[in-house]
């Protein structure tokens, strides 16, 4: 071999692996690791929070349909409120109410404490009662409540009232006072126990829709 043409390739060699060595040091990747925490949405109802009007003597709903009552010089009926946590989760979600031996226009008044235990802001986005679903109260339901059928007998027994905290928000720590009013009208049935259950729901507070 021509020794200027072996110098030749050798140069040339060498200029090739000067410019892939230039080439790899000038080459670069970039990384992004993302990382998203979520928040939480949590609701419930703040135990010991819950009182109701009748711890003895009993009271009527003299002034039915608005919201005036007296109370009476009887010990008749009797309610009982319960917090349950029926999905587990350390919270309690839902309420329920038992009215024992009571009779036409014995009222009842429920007051209590909703939460924000989540870190996501909320509103209260509805009520369920008995199964049922409301979204808002309107003029009429503000006044005389909802009328219930508790014991599925096609007559509607009792009324219940509360007031209207739909689209309420609430930060975290943010307690609301709520209450309701639970009034047995004249179809009642004798000799039945009348009970319900209530639950509250709340949407994070871009989510929230009045109309459900």
């Amino acid at each position: 071999m021509n020794k200027g043409i072996a110098v030749s390739a050798t140069i040339f060699l060498l200029l090739a692996a000067a410019l892939l060595t230039s080439y790899a040091m000038w080459s670069d990747s970039l990384k992004i690791n993302n990382t998203v925490e979520t928040g939480e949405v949590d609701f419930y109802f703040s135990p010991g929070s819950v009182i109701h009007l009748d711890q003895g003597l009993d009271w009527n709903a003299s002034y039915y349909p608005s919201d005036g009552y007296v109370q009476l010089d009887k010990d008749v009926g009797s309610t009982n409120v319960t917090l349950l946590d029926t999905d587990g989760d350390g919270d309690y979600d839902t309420m329920n109410i038992t009215m024992s031996n009571v009779y036409p226009w014995y009222v009842e008044h429920v007051a209590f404490k909703v939460c924000n235990g989540g870190t996501i802001p909320i509103k209260i986005w509805k009520v369920i009662i008995g199964g049922n679903s409301y979204y808002e109260v309107n003029e009429n339901q503000a006044m005389q409540g909802v009328e219930l059928d508790l014991n599925h007998d096609g007559v509607n027994d009792t009324t219940i009232w509360w007031g209207d905290n739909f689209g309420l928000q609430l930060h975290h720590g943010d307690c609301a006072d709520i209450s309701m009013t639970i009034t047995v009208l004249q179809p009642a049935p004798q000799n039945t126990t009348l009970s319900t259950t209530i639950s509250m729901v709340a949407v994070a507070w871009n989510e929230y829709s009045p109309s459900g």
